[in-house]
């Protein structure tokens, strides 16, 4: 019975050293990084404008968004995006309204964008895979990007 009871733990320890970190995604917090940014960066430029000439709210969110909720990013990594002269709203402060259910600024009670950064995962030292997202109303897309960091400089080398 001792025997049995090692190799089995011999196996299992086995198994779980099979795990490659390569496909760990990275703690939320740490997506709050010059990967991460350079990814939302590169979806906001893809945005569509689904209504011309309507002003419009964004509001950045971390991982994954289900029943139990989603993960705002912090006012200091919003922050950083000051330059692109666009209104950010904090995830919690954003409004369903009805009857449509419309995710909608609460101060003007106008839709607005939901820009996901869904998974960012590190894959050497310089280079990084994100699947990066999007939702206004009832319309949504979803980007797989590759970042590379090069010469101090972050961006975004391939879209799929």
């Amino acid at each position: 019975m001792t025997r049995r009871t090692a190799l089995f733990a011999a196996l299992c320890l086995g198994l779980a050293a099979c795990d490659s970190s390569d496909t760990a995604r990275l703690p939320l917090n740490l997506y709050e990084c010059e990967a991460g940014e350079a990814a939302l960066r590169h979806l906001i430029a893809q945005l569509p404008d689904p209504n011309p000439g309507v002003a419009k709210s964004y509001s950045i969110v971390l991982g994954e968004i289900n029943r139990d909720g989603m993960t705002p990013a912090s006012d200091a990594f919003t922050a950083r995006f000051a330059d692109l002269k666009l209104k950010f709203v904090n995830a919690f402060l954003l409004k369903d309204v009805p009857p449509d259910h419309i995710i909608a600024d609460p101060e003007t009670r106008l839709a607005a964008f939901v820009l996901q950064l869904r998974t960012l995962q590190q894959s050497s030292a310089t280079t990084w895979r994100a699947e990066v997202g999007w939702s206004y109303k009832k319309e949504f897309g979803r980007l797989k990007l590759r970042i590379e960091s090069k010469d101090g400089k972050t961006s975004v080398v391939e879209e799929k």
